[in-house]
C-alpha cells in the first residue's frame, strides 16, 4: 500500500485490489482542485488501477470552467486507462449529484467511455459497490 497526502487531498492506492482511494479533506480552489485531479489521474495510469474511490464529501461545487477542463484534458487519459469502476462518494446534496451527472453525460457524449461510474453517500456502501464482481 502506498499514501500521498497533500494538505487537501489524501490518496491511498491498495496494490493487492487495484484501488486508489482518494479523500478530499476540505474545499479547495480552482488551482488546487486542477492539480489534486491531476495527480489522481496520473495515479491512475501509472499505478493501472482498476477501481477509483473518491470521497468528495468536503469538495464544494466543481466550477463550469473546471468541468469543461476534465472533459478536454482529464477524461480522455481516464478513458484509455485500465480503469473499470469509478466511485464517488459525497453529501446529500441533490445539486453536486446533479451536477456530477450531467458531467458524466458531457462526459460520454464527447468520449467513448467503458468505466461504470456511481454515486455514493458512504464510503463503505462505494467500497462494497467497488469490489462487487
Amino acid at each position: 500500500m502506498s499514501s500521498e497526502i497533500q494538505d487537501y487531498l489524501s490518496i491511498t492506492f491498495r496494490e493487492e485490489e487495484r484501488l486508489l482511494q482518494a479523500a478530499w479533506l476540505r474545499s479547495v480552489s480552482s488551482g488546487e482542485y486542477r492539480k489534486g485531479v491531476t495527480l489522481l489521474k496520473d495515479m491512475v495510469v501509472e499505478k493501472q488501477a482498476a477501481f477509483l474511490l473518491a470521497d468528495s464529501r468536503r469538495l464544494s461545487s466543481v466550477t463550469f470552467a473546471d468541468q469543461q477542463w476534465i472533459i478536454r484534458d482529464i477524461a480522455p487519459a481516464l478513458v484509455a486507462s485500465d480503469l473499470q469502476k469509478f466511485a464517488r462518494v459525497l453529501t446529500e446534496d441533490v445539486f453536486n449529484y446533479i451536477t456530477f451527472e450531467n458531467l458524466l453525460q458531457r462526459i460520454t457524449e464527447n468520449h467513448r467511455i467503458g468505466v461504470e461510474v456511481a454515486q455514493f453517500t458512504s464510503v463503505q456502501a462505494a467500497l462494497d459497490w467497488l469490489r462487487m464482481d
